[in-house]
């Protein structure tokens, strides 16, 4: 995502840093709440699954794997984005150019020259996400208890 905001134009890249900074206007629990009325028996994700005759019977969605991952994800995405942004920034694009006329195809000159480049915003990332989802899964874990193996 960081990736694809930083290779469009300036406008563009205003606008999708906008809708990825936007979320931290409102409350974390206000965000959280609006995943449960999303994901509920009764919610949008499974109506329009009913509507589109994909299921015929609600889904439980709330309270599994998925729900979780889906609000950590959704909670932790925009530190991820914004330090590989800034630094996807930051890189030359002669710098490419020159990869390929080397000779390097396309996605090789993504992982011989861009990643390497961004490695200190992916780094950050990292440690941006890391630390609070941690936090997050030991409070959960303290909470509900060990889980079985």
């Amino acid at each position: 995502m960081a990736y694809g905001i930083a290779r469009c134009s300036k406008r563009s890249q205003t606008w999708l840093m906008m809708m990825v900074i936007l979320p931290f206007w409102t409350s974390f629990l206000i965000r959280i709440y609006a995943w449960i009325g999303l994901l509920s028996r009764q919610g949008v994700v499974n109506n329009l699954l009913i509507h589109f005759g994909i299921i015929e019977e609600p889904l439980q969605l709330l309270s599994t794997n998925f729900a979780v991952s889906m609000g950590i994800i959704y909670c932790y995405l925009p530190f991820m984005i914004i330090p590989i942004y800034v630094s996807l920034q930051k890189i030359d694009i002669s710098l490419i150019e020159a990869a390929f006329d080397l000779g390097c195809r396309p996605l090789q000159a993504f992982w011989k020259v861009t990643v390497p480049l961004a490695i200190s915003g992916i780094i950050s990332g990292s440690l941006l996400v890391f630390i609070p989802a941690m936090g997050n899964s030991l409070s959960l874990i303290c909470s509900v208890g060990p889980i079985p193996l």
